[in-house]
């Protein structure tokens, strides 16, 4: 793929982004990548040897879709990204005067157009041609988003010319997995609101388009609600808490950039913060005390929702109810995972409920609790994500339901590997997404990133046709360990990984060439204000004497 461009974009490629060995004795394998190599790999990408010069000052992005604010304000930011230092000198090469961005279908109400949905359109053409002349075509505001982002890829500056470039090139994209999410867990420590916002411009940058909010927890409850202003008494401070304001301002910024915002509000488990408002909501353990006493490492006192009172299910019902509103996504994250069972276990008053309900085994308990849930967000017109944990305890869930694939033995050894779960799981014809071997939140030294290229979502046994039930995946950060000062190095550019694995054809595995192409990525997200970390040594052009 690369030979056309021959020794001297090599030699460019060496001003912007630089990695080298760890060891003299030990070279780095793979191909380098020259300058402006996109990352995720487009599906089809034709580069030619065909060098164009943008001058800043007479370069264009155009659009008759103007009137679509996701277009214009994406035009916006992108002339503020392309041209991250000043022009230095003018070269004899053909100039490339605009962009001409082309959309099909777009909506045009009041200036507001439209919100990301499950499966939405992302497909997009681009053609950079010989004679100057630049085009992206899209049926949607979607794909115009990423075929935007690929264009300012195949843009870099030359330290050496002091001019910018880019090839003539021929793409067309689209990604190989429709749902491609980051988890972020905002419970265990809060992330500021520029932590936030920074992220979701990263995961634009990998063309990502699922931020599962994991919103509160047993930890902290910072997310204010009209219907239970004092919910947030159970955040770790009153400064650390998302206001409406907050809410509507990150849907805003990840609409923009054709981001899903999905939140998790967990239960039955996961509740401890819930519990410190509504301290009936929460089930009496037995301990050595009798009722509403701990025995550690057991139970606490009192854990999990108690699902033997219609006052639980009329709260949760509230706070859901709410939480469908305020978020403008099909699907809310019902959590329902890790429900353990020692608790329920203890208590007379479950025996005297199981008994009354003729149910043998506790784990009939979770399944009453998750039915009547899931029936609960059904009637308010919302469709649910869930773990997979009611799935494989045998609860029923609706046809459209996602299930979050989480378990995995590299996460706990008495866990089985996460393909087996995954074979069991597609059986019952759910919408799966995967996320088990991709929790970031596990850290080792060195390149783990390769770890997470390696892995393929369909990589276990199944029938293609249930395979397809696959729509993708999504990266996690769970936040015990992470807080605002750790969060955007620890996961950028990691998640890249994922990225293309989620993005690109399952044909591109080249892990050793693809780190260079990622090393450029990081670069790039460094000159755009994203503090990534370094994946080997090395240094990024002109820009780490600048931070």
């Amino acid at each position: 793929m690369w030979t056309l461009w021959g020794f001297v974009a090599l030699l460019a490629a060496a001003v912007q982004s630089h990695i080298t060995y760890i060891e003299v004795r030990l070279p780095l394998e793979g191909t380098p990548s020259p300058p402006g190599s996109p990352w995720p790999l487009p599906q089809v990408y034709r580069p030619s040897d065909k060098l164009l010069e943008v001058d800043p000052n007479n370069f264009d992005i155009r659009s008759e879709a103007i009137c679509c604010d996701i277009v214009d304000q994406a035009i916006k930011r992108y002339k503020k990204l392309l041209f991250p230092v000043n022009k230095t000198a003018e070269s004899s090469k053909t100039k490339l005067k605009a962009l001409d961005v082309e959309v099909e279908e777009y909506e045009d109400k009041a200036e507001h157009c439209g919100y990301p949905h499950h499966k939405s359109d992302e497909k997009y053409k681009l053609e950079i041609k010989d004679d100057g002349a630049a085009i992206l075509k899209s049926k949607t505001v979607w794909g115009a988003l990423r075929g935007l982002e690929t264009f300012s890829q195949l843009l870099y500056h030359d330290e050496k010319a002091g001019s910018f470039f880019i090839n003539a090139t021929s793409i067309e994209d689209w990604p190989r997995f429709s749902f491609r999410g980051i988890l972020l867990d905002t419970a265990r420590h809060f992330q500021p609101m520029k932590v936030l916002k920074q992220n979701l411009d990263a995961m634009s940058y990998s063309k990502f388009n699922v931020f599962h909010w994991h919103l509160v927890d047993d930890q902290s409850w910072p997310y204010e609600m009209e219907v239970f202003p004092n919910l947030t008494d159970a955040a770790y401070h009153p400064k650390q808490i998302y206001t409406q304001e907050n809410l509507r301002e990150i849907i805003e910024y990840a609409r923009l950039r054709g981001i899903r915002v999905i939140p998790e509000i967990d239960t039955p488990g996961h509740t401890q913060a819930i519990g410190k408002i509504f301290p009936k909501l929460l089930t009496p353990c037995y301990g050595e005390g009798g009722k509403g006493t701990s025995r550690h490492p057991d139970f606490a006192g009192f854990e999990m929702l108690n699902p033997m009172q219609n006052y639980t299910y009329d709260v949760m019902k509230e706070i859901f109810n709410e939480t469908t509103r305020t978020f403008p996504d099909e699907y809310i994250h019902l959590g329902m995972d890790e429900v353990y069972y020692k608790c329920w276990e203890s208590s007379p008053e479950i025996a005297e409920f199981m008994a009354k309900n003729e149910m043998k085994k506790v784990a009939e308990v979770e399944q009453h609790y998750v039915r009547r849930t899931l029936d609960s967000v059904k009637n308010l017109g919302a469709k649910y994500m869930i773990w997979q944990d009611p799935i494989d305890n045998g609860v029923k869930a609706a046809p459209d339901t996602l299930v979050g694939v989480w378990k995995d033995v590299y996460l706990d050894s008495k866990l089985l590997p996460w393909q087996t779960y995954m074979s069991r799981i597609v059986k019952h014809g759910y919408q799966l997404v995967l996320s088990a071997p991709w929790y970031l939140n596990y850290i080792s030294y060195g390149e783990d990133w390769k770890k997470y290229y390696n892995i393929d979502p369909r990589d276990f046994e199944a029938t293609d046709e249930d395979k397809d039930l696959i729509i993708g995946g999504e990266a996690c950060m769970w936040g015990e360990y992470v807080d605002g000062t750790t969060l955007i190095s620890r996961l950028w550019p990691r998640a890249g990984a994922v990225a293309e694995r989620l993005w690109s054809s399952a044909s591109v595995v080249d892990v050793e060439s693809a780190k260079f192409r990622l090393d450029e990525m990081r670069c790039r997200m460094v000159r755009r204000g994203i503090p990534a970390a370094p994946i080997l040594n090395g240094y990024c052009g002109g820009y780490d004497w600048d931070l």
